[in-house]
């Protein structure tokens, strides 16, 4: 048997066991479907080349952002006319917050979703923040999801914290990450530009974000491929079926 999602891999909350999403397929499922045998990972191939790219994107002045979308150039692997396109295997992305925009991170730049935007006493604080990376630009991420076309990888990120009364502080963090190794394990080939939407709610009342400057660092494996017509025609079809 074959394990499609091996214990290396995280899905969902990851504050579950990534074991916990594992079930079993058909030692011919399997192969049909691009996974790597139980207890192997998807090694990088010799042609395999890792493209890193930084996006810096801008929140309004209430700490949010509605969507917009970064974009990483692929015209040096990839031409419609001479059938070439470039095969994704993984992607990997990091939220950065080198400005020290939340305060408390100057040595290390790390971010967080709340930043210090801790609940006041008797009120609430929230966050949620939405990652997809991708060959489609969706008009709101608020409709993509991962049966969404050409959507490669999603992550989200929740924030709530309530301060009911003094010495009494509630949090929950949640973090998903639906990765392009389980959406697409066998990888995906794209004949256009990767582009990566962001999108983040706030409630008014924390206000740490606003006008804020977030960074996010995006890492995508794979290989130059080539592909044939009937395969072009498909993926150019499907870019248009909006």
């Amino acid at each position: 048997m074959w394990d499609p999602l091996p214990s290396y891999v995280g899905v969902g909350n990851t504050s579950l066991q990534p074991d916990s999403y594992t079930c079993t397929l058909s030692e011919r499922s399997a192969r049909s479907l691009g996974y790597p045998k139980n207890g192997e990972k998807m090694a990088l191939g010799k042609n395999d080349l890792i493209l890193r790219d930084r996006f810096q994107f801008t929140l309004n002045s209430d700490g949010e952002i509605d969507t917009v979308y970064g974009r990483l150039d692929m015209s040096d692997f990839v031409n419609v006319t001479e059938q070439k396109g470039f095969r994704v295997k993984d992607i990997v992305l990091q939220i950065r917050d080198p400005n020290n925009v939340a305060g408390g991170v100057a040595n290390t730049g790390n971010w967080q979703p709340a930043g210090d935007g801790w609940a006041t006493l008797g009120s609430d604080a929230y966050n949620a923040w939405k990652i997809t990376v991708g060959s489609r630009a969706y008009e709101s991420l608020s409709d993509v999801g991962i049966a969404s076309p050409d959507i490669l990888h999603v992550e989200t990120w929740t924030q709530w914290m309530n301060y009911p009364g003094a010495g009494e502080i509630a949090q929950v963090t949640e973090h998903n990450i639906y990765p392009m190794r389980d959406l697409a394990p066998g990888g995906y080939t794209v004949v256009s530009d990767i582009l990566v939407g962001v999108s983040v709610d706030t409630l008014s009342t924390n206000d740490t974000w606003d006008d804020g400057v977030i960074e996010i660092d995006l890492m995508v494996i794979g290989k130059p491929t080539s592909v044939t017509q009937k395969a072009m025609t498909q993926l150019l079809v499907q870019a248009q079926d909006l």
